[in-house]
């Protein structure tokens, strides 16, 4: 009886101790960490959860941690764990050091202060992962490991030679999934390997003898291209740079290489091919022989040519792969307007309309324009509807083709070029085309009044191609053969235009003149290539004027047309140079 009394007293003895003992204990670290607390190697026994996160970042804001390496095949990245992206969270880390001994049913809590204040308890860090920092490391991996695959193909040698493609695999880095292997070895804390995840892209494997033998046989021998009695070779070289190769899935779901062609390289080559083939018609030029009423060819017709490029395109990838080595080209023959052999036919009986102009005193360079130019025009048929224009027929204005220098009207001025004169053509034209009647599309007088081209004032025409032309209609049912002359003895140019008769009549009403502004007094211009005191005019007054001419033309006794043709000229002043030349 005295023992178990002698037991109580020391129980209750004890009791009375640990209870202070224990209320001190834990009112010495309330909102601190339980002694013996420790984070790997680093002691955060009594410190706040404040103090606990700045030791934490202070302690790991370098963090390297661990090695790792990341594996494929016999390929190895060794990297630390914070160069993989592993970052200790500090503010978690102290959470989970500060919640030791504080979770659970209390003798949990109890057991587990006492387990830290005697043995010591040592926690793993809360680790996360910075992804874009392992995402960058993961690209500039895979950007050694992924190759897209290589399908079984054929391609050409340097010496055109057909090769086998040998399938390859591709290889493609799984970012997602190796991120998560990442992740997981970070959050075991330990040192060790992970294996890259890579998809396989497999490659097809294409059936290719069919292909191999046609790009052989296209590149055994030339292509020869024909057109009439013309042929044109295209030699393997050429070929084989239009040559490609395609996939093409089969029935049993694999594939197989079929050849084809660059349709693209092919038109550029017929592009420069129908630079050579393509040619414009002729139309037939004819002298009227007034004593037997015939048509005399001076310049025969001829066919023109056009190549048809998209045809031709196609005709060439046909017989590239049916193994053809021959073609005839696609060619559009285009006939001319009027054929020589259509004389007969062309109603081509007489005399229709005249027009003359005077070109007596002019110079040397002058008339030579003027013969070159007019016999652009002679000869010329002009079919019913088409609409003459003089820009299309004169061609190039220049040396090479015998224009020599001569003065032209230029902005205020007149001053020399090569080809001056060319308006006494257009002007004599308009004068046939105004007689016979015809409907006159496009006439622009000139800025001031030319001498040549009077009397009547206002039946002129001025042309400076492309930007001023003059152009008619053709508008009866007849062809109308246009022939020019000129009288270097009188001085005169003449256009005749040959035709049916339609009947027509012209009249004309004018010259109406207004507005008359008188032109400004003689202008003197110093000129050192004269001798001093010699004095020469080479500009005459005139005053400007509007004129208007009216023409109405008759069919019998039937008016089929009423036209007016203004011009407005400007006034012009007499120019005279002075001699300056000691």
């Amino acid at each position: 009886m005295r023992a178990i009394a002698l037991a109580f007293y020391v129980f209750l003895s004890l009791t009375l101790l640990l209870i202070p003992a224990f209320l001190f204990y834990q009112n010495a670290f309330i909102g601190r960490i339980y002694p013996g607390v420790k984070v790997l190697n680093l002691d955060l026994s009594g410190l706040s959860l404040s103090e606990a996160k700045l030791v934490l970042e202070k302690e790991f804001s370098g963090y390297r941690g661990y090695d790792l390496s990341l594996t494929f095949g016999e390929k190895r990245w060794e990297l630390s764990a914070g160069e993989a992206g592993a970052i200790i969270d500090a503010e978690e880390t102290a959470q989970l050091a500060y919640s030791v001994g504080r979770e659970g049913p209390f003798l949990e809590r109890l057991k587990a202060q006492a387990k830290a204040l005697i043995r010591g308890i040592t926690l793993r860090p809360a680790v996360k992962i910075d992804r874009g920092r392992t995402l960058t490391i993961l690209n500039r991996i895979a950007t050694e490991l992924n190759r897209p695959s290589r399908d079984g193909s054929l391609k050409l040698g340097p010496d055109l030679s057909v090769l086998e493609v040998t399938p390859q695999d591709g290889l493609e880095v799984d970012l997602e999934g190796t991120l998560k292997r990442i992740e997981e070895k970070i959050a075991s804390m330990q040192p060790g390997e992970v294996e890259v995840d890579v998809k396989v892209l497999p490659a097809s494997v294409a059936e290719t003898s069919s292909a191999r033998a046609k790009a052989e046989e296209a590149l055994r021998s030339p292509l020869i291209l024909r057109f009439q009695d013309r042929s044109f070779g295209v030699d393997p070289a050429t070929i084989a740079s239009w040559l490609k190769f395609r996939q093409v899935p089969t029935s049993d779901s694999r594939t197989r290489i079929e050849i084809d062609v660059d349709e693209e390289a092919v038109e550029a080559f017929l592009q420069k091919l129908a630079a050579i083939i393509n040619r414009e018609p002729r139309d037939a030029r004819f002298d009227f022989d007034p004593t037997t009423g015939k048509l005399i060819p001076i310049v025969y017709s001829q066919e023109g040519y056009s190549l048809k490029i998209e045809e031709a395109t196609e005709a060439i990838r046909k017989a590239l792969i049916q193994g053809q080595k021959e073609l005839e080209l696609p060619v559009e023959i285009i006939k001319p307007a009027v054929a020589t052999e259509d004389a007969p036919k062309l109603g081509i009986k007489e005399l229709v309309a005249v027009g003359t102009t005077v070109f007596k005193g002019s110079s040397p360079g002058r008339v030579q324009n003027i013969k070159v130019a007019s016999a652009r025009f002679h000869g010329i048929v002009v079919p019913p509807g088409e609409i003459f224009s003089f820009g299309k027929y004169l061609g190039p204005v220049t040396a090479a083709e015998g224009y020599e220098e001569s003065l032209i009207i230029w902005g205020e001025a007149t001053i020399p070029d090569v080809g001056g004169g060319i308006c006494q053509v257009s002007s004599t034209l308009f004068r046939a085309a105004f007689w016979g009647g015809y409907e006159i599309v496009e006439r622009h007088p000139h800025a001031f009044r030319v001498r040549w081209y009077e009397p009547p004032l206002g039946m002129d025409a001025t042309v400076y191609i492309p930007w001023a032309d003059f152009k008619f209609r053709n508008d009866t049912p007849y062809y109308i053969l246009i022939e020019s002359e000129v009288d270097e003895e009188k001085g005169t140019l003449t256009f005749r235009f040959y035709s049916t008769p339609t009947g027509r009549t012209v009249e004309m009403e004018g010259p109406f003149t207004s507005n008359v502004v008188p032109h400004g007094p003689p202008e003197y211009r110093p000129d050192p290539t004269l001798p001093k005191g010699v004095v020469k005019q080479v500009e005459w007054p005139v005053d400007g004027v509007d004129v208007e001419i009216r023409r109405i033309v008759r069919e019998g006794e039937r008016i089929i047309r009423r036209d007016t043709f203004f011009s407005r000229y400007k006034p012009w002043r007499a120019v005279f140079l002075v001699g300056t030349r000691e």
